[in-house]
């Protein structure tokens, strides 16, 4: 199907047409529905916040504001399973990273760590609205944070457990979707999985879901899934590996092989398993997690650990808070600027950031390619793997501000790797479901009118780990809650952007 590559005179970006879509009738689009079908050519009237018709043909009403999309595509608004945007939102209400890619709903709390206590949160976000709609999980390691303290590096007693849980169920209260964990960080890594599964059965009472990122990423990452689904068969409860990945030279290629038989065994155990992806093989967190077993200084595990995670040169400081100035080089380069090898860099740096209460990893974090891309490609094609950015307002890996718009450009368009209805089946229906969001997801009267404009013929990322921010083309509309906070692929000021709450929420 060929889609035109430029608007009519009419067309939705022109300049007199209203910012708020109420009465507004969207003709000429080609409609992908979010449902997974094939897409086809019609119309869509928005009335208010919601979708009033979808038609082939709909007459315009007296009053009503036409606007020809030229043949667009149009679906609904991409759902991010993962997303740091609620850090610095209340300063960037806008959040042009995130809507410019045709992102209208983000789900944050991840990696275990929500914001605390959660009501406070959604009811100041509620009072005074960013552009996008935001949803959230409860973290584990605030759970653990707020009931031991700093004191995280050992198993939680049976009192502290009790704590947790009673602090859980009053979070999934103010409208939490579930529980998010990070194992892999050290707040939360020296939990038992019993302790985790106590906490899902709270979750699940809830109606919630689990999410992980999972204790292993590197060479025991089946083991690490396989606790995800000890932990969905056990506390009873939809369970979602997040940013799924093979972080390590010891499990490339591992994907295709292995990953049915996963999903396989989920099915065959009663277990409802997902996943979410973002479209790269390097990642961005904090250095440490390099070593899967913590021992920092033993240079035999930090050389493996290096070499497993492709290497010191494509291992990349983002920040390194004791010497700002090695702030983009190499762990490789550093090495050589220090006069050391590199796993002795590694460990200076690991050394010089950990402080009197632990850790401090905002003091440094990395870019590491340590993915293969036939892995990266299974998962992105995989039906049951949704999509993810793990981005920030403002952050240094181009996820942030590519995810979206480079897998319809690149795996959709140029690799043809999947086809563009299951994409956005995936970025949208999917991901609504798994959140039980009635309402959203789908392009159908009486879903609420988050919509997105984009032309597959030009979509693409433009985001490079050198310009992190630099923002897509081919997106040049942005609906949320009928009102347009994207036109001509710049963010308008408007913030409809709604709070949702899971069916738990108890005013």
């Amino acid at each position: 199907m060929h889609i035109p590559r430029s608007f009519l005179v009419t067309a939705l970006l022109l300049a007199s047409s209203p910012l708020l879509a109420a009465g507004v009738l969207l003709t000429n689009a080609v409609i992908y529905d979010g449902t997974g079908r094939p897409p086809f050519r019609g119309d869509v009237r928005v009335e208010g916040e919601r979708i009033a018709a979808v038609a082939p043909h709909l007459a315009a009403k007296q009053g009503e504001t036409v606007l020809d999309q030229g043949g667009l595509a149009l679906a609904p608004g991409f759902i991010d399973m993962h997303s740091h945007g609620s850090r610095g939102l209340g300063d960037d209400l806008d959040a042009a990273t995130v809507s410019r890619q045709g992102i209208t709903t983000i789900l944050v709390g991840q990696d275990g760590e929500s914001n605390f206590p959660l009501r406070d949160y959604l009811a100041q976000l509620a009072a005074n609205p960013p552009a996008i709609n935001l949803a959230s999980m409860v973290g584990h390691a605030t759970l653990r944070e707020q009931v031991m303290g700093t004191d995280l590096y050992r198993a939680s007693t049976p009192q502290e457990l009790a704590q947790m849980k009673v602090l859980l169920a009053r979070e999934l209260t103010a409208g939490a979707f579930g529980l998010s964990t990070g194992l892999e960080y050290e707040a939360a890594h020296f939990s038992t999985t019993e302790e985790i599964i106590d906490l899902a059965r709270v979750a699940a009472a809830a109606s919630g879901f689990y999410i992980s990122h999972v204790r292993d990423e590197a060479s025991r990452t089946f083991d690490s899934f396989d606790e995800v689904l000890r932990i969905g068969r056990e506390a009873e409860l939809p369970v979602e590996i997040t940013h799924i990945k093979m972080g390590s030279t010891s499990v490339w290629h591992q994907a295709a092989k292995r990953m049915p038989e996963l999903f396989a065994r989920a099915r065959r155990e009663g277990v409802d398993l997902k996943a979410d992806v973002y479209p790269y093989t390097y990642w961005h967190s904090t250095i440490r997690v390099i070593v899967p077993d913590r021992d920092y200084f033993n240079p035999q595990k930090v050389e493996q650990a290096l070499a497993e995670n492709g290497g010191a040169q494509n291992i990349r400081i983002v920040n390194y808070a004791p010497e700002k100035a090695l702030a983009g080089k190499t762990l490789a380069e550093i090495a050589t600027h220090w006069q050391v090898t590199p796993v002795e860099a590694y460990m200076r740096i690991v050394k010089t950031t950990g402080g009197a209460d632990g850790p401090n990893e905002q003091d440094v974090n990395v870019l590491g390619t340590s993915m293969s891309e036939d892995d990266v490609s299974w998962f992105i094609a995989n039906p049951e793997i949704m999509f993810c950015t793990d981005g920030a307002l403002h952050g240094a890996h181009p996820r942030g501000a590519g995810s979206y718009p480079r897998i319809l450009g690149h795996y959709v368009r140029e690799q043809k790797l999947l086809p563009l209805e299951l994409a956005i089946h995936k970025m949208t229906g999917l991901p609504a479901a798994q959140l039980r969001l009635a309402d959203r997801g789908r392009i159908a009267p009486g879903y609420v009118a988050d919509l997105v404009v984009f032309d597959p013929a030009t979509v693409i990322d433009r985001s490079t780990v050198e310009q992190p921010l630099e923002p897509p083309l081919g997106i040049p509309g942005v609906m949320v809650s009928g009102e347009w906070v994207v036109r001509d692929g710049a963010v308008t000021g408007r913030r409809p952007g709604r709070v949702l709450r899971s069916a738990a929420f108890k005013p």
